[in-house]
């Protein structure tokens, strides 16, 4: 009994080539990077930085899971989940400090009206005692020849004169007559203040009419015998006299006040009042 005859052995060849599986996309790394990037461009305006904040919470929850997808190597877009993650959490931070700096601004806002609300209260008219005359100096007058201090000077009222009309047309033949009646009021200063001054400039003259209106120095422009605009720069210790003029109606002459304060200053608790007689 014969045997069919076995096939000749064949060796085995080398394995086939492996290649790893294919990375899939990366659509969360997108989707979290833009959404971070939207977040942190929205993140500074008010109101709407609530919607950003929104986005950046979602931007987060894209942007881990597609990272750590990205980091095991089944998908791609490991930069772009990084940015997102990134932008979002900047974003949110944006979110936090933005909504406490609107909010304090709000607070000072409502602050503001509140104190404003309470002034008008107290006011007269709403059953609080009225002033008699409105911005009236808290303390006396400081009479003239007295120095009082005003910003870095030492004011000195030498004289006022409440019809100074004449005084000023002879003083220059181009003056303009006024408007209403020209005052005149004459200043001595001392500069007490470490660097230099410059009298004319630093200091204003107001009077304060009768009907309730200020009149400065500053609407003044005719030359004066002894103008302030000629006034010498002063080293500490320095003094020097000079004039200004205030372009105020007659009728609001009688009983009006005269005060003087710093040029730059914007708190009406700098100005000295000055009597006068």
């Amino acid at each position: 009994m014969s045997h069919p005859a076995q096939a000749p052995h064949q060796p085995y060849g080398p394995p086939p080539p492996y290649f790893p599986p294919p990375r899939k996309g990366a659509g969360l790394a997108i989707a979290s990077m833009v959404l971070g990037i939207i977040a942190l461009l929205l993140s500074w305006l008010p109101f709407i930085n609530i919607a950003a904040a929104v986005l950046a919470v979602i931007g987060l929850g894209l942007g881990i899971p597609a990272l750590l997808r990205a980091r095991r190597g089944t998908h791609g877009g490991m930069g772009m989940a990084i940015s997102g993650l990134g932008t979002s959490t900047i974003a949110i931070l944006v979110v936090i400090a933005t909504a406490a700096f609107y909010s304090e601004v709000i607070e000072e806002v409502e602050r503001s009206i509140d104190e404003g609300m309470d002034q008008a209260t107290s006011s007269p008219g709403s059953g609080a005692p009225a002033d008699p005359a409105p911005g009236a100096p808290a303390t006396a007058p400081v009479a003239w020849g007295v120095p009082a201090q005003v910003g870095d000077y030492q004011v000195t009222v030498d004289a006022v004169t409440l019809d100074a009309d004449a005084v000023v047309a002879g003083a220059n033949q181009f003056n303009e007559p006024p408007t209403g009646q020209y005052v005149l009021t004459q200043l001595t200063v001392t500069y007490t203040g470490d660097a230099e001054g410059t009298p004319g400039w630093d200091l204003s003259a107001v009077f304060h009419g009768t009907d309730n209106r200020q009149y400065s120095d500053s609407d003044c422009s005719a030359v004066l015998p002894d103008d302030a605009m000629e006034a010498p720069t002063l080293n500490p210790g320095g003094t020097d006299t000079f004039q200004f003029c205030m372009d105020v109606p007659p009728a609001a002459l009688a009983g009006g006040r005269l005060s003087v304060e710093p040029t730059m200053s914007f708190d009406s608790d700098d100005r000295v009042f000055y009597a006068i007689q």
